[in-house]
């Protein structure tokens, strides 16, 4: 074989490499590109859901300080009935001992009436 054809022959080698190789870099090129593109995707979507459960955070904590808030106000209620109790049974027993002193008077007041 001739060297002339041999060089041609490597020279076409090398440039089919070469173009082979570009290609790859290509090829490599455009699935970073699709790559970039679906992170870029996802890192939206997890943005969004950060976003929502961001939200649904304050939610939350809006509905614990407002169970907090009736819950006081519920104590202060049963305080205030346990409170309103206490002076019913105080006032319960000094009409029992009102009423016991005037029976007392009225069958005393019968023994001493002369008419009865």
């Amino acid at each position: 074989m001739e060297t002339w054809l041999i060089v041609v022959i490597v020279v076409v080698v090398i440039v089919l490499l070469l173009l082979a190789l570009a290609a790859a870099r290509k090829r490599r090129e455009a699935q970073l590109g699709q790559r970039r593109v679906e992170a870029r995707a996802r890192t939206a979507q997890a943005d969004q859901h950060l976003s929502r459960a961001a939200s649904a955070e304050e939610r939350l904590e809006e509905d614990r300080v407002a169970a907090e808030r009736e819950r006081e106000l519920a104590e202060e209620h049963a305080r205030r009935a346990a409170e309103a109790e206490e002076r019913v049974e105080q006032r319960e027993s000094a009409v029992a001992r009102e009423r016991a002193a005037a029976e007392e008077q009225a069958a005393r007041a019968r023994e001493v009436d002369p008419d009865r």
